[in-house]
């Protein structure tokens, strides 16, 4: 597989899963949680920080003037006089440009945005149904159906913010993205499978 391939999901559509079980399927590495890691080492910026910041929209007005400058993702990293939030996104999209120079699975942070002038990039949106979101997180962190559906709530907001805020498109926009699926109808499996068909036919 020859393509770099960025998921985009709502919390609680099984998305990290997908991603993950894609990537093995695929035969390419998934990158989540090491977006963060990578980041932080190679700045030398303490990775708490980026945890902090990761997918939380950071308002910044000389982040605004600068994006705009620059045309939207990616403020050179010499930028140094950016607060410290938005200098956190500007070496997290270089770690991911960086990644996506071989074939590869990246999960969230604006990865179809930052990385839209690439040839063999595929860019995939997860959703699902809120009745299946809420038993999920309900599962996954023991939590009441209340207290899910508030945190599902919560946490699209705050990828909508951060998404919305960083590049020039809207998060969960269809023309923002190749395929959209919603992980309900076939599970996880079955929509791992479905993705991998896609993206083997894709050009």
């Amino acid at each position: 597989m020859n393509k770099v391939v960025t998921l985009s999901r709502q919390f609680g559509s099984g998305g990290a899963e997908i991603g993950k079980k894609l990537a093995e399927a695929l035969g390419v590495p998934c990158y989540d949680k090491h977006v963060i890691q990578q980041a932080a080492e190679k700045s030398g910026i303490s990775k708490e920080h980026f945890e902090r910041a990761d997918e939380k929209r950071t308002n910044s007005f000389l982040f605004s003037i600068a994006a705009a400058h620059y045309g939207g993702t990616a403020v050179p990293i010499q930028l140094e006089d950016i607060i410290t939030d938005d200098r956190l996104f500007i070496y997290t999209a270089q770690t991911i440009k960086d990644m996506a120079k071989d074939p590869c699975l990246i999960v969230g942070r604006c990865a179809d945005d930052i990385l839209r002038d690439e040839e063999k990039l595929i860019r995939i949106f997860v959703y699902a149904d809120m009745d299946a979101r809420v038993k999920r997180i309900c599962e996954l962190y023991d939590l009441t159906e209340k207290a899910a559906a508030t945190l599902i709530k919560k946490t699209d907001k705050r990828r909508a913010n951060y998404y919305n805020f960083y590049t020039s498109r809207t998060w969960g926009e269809a023309a923002n993205y190749d395929i959209c699926i919603n992980s309900t109808r076939l599970g996880i499996d079955g929509t791992v499978k479905a993705l991998h068909g896609f993206i083997t036919e894709c050009k």
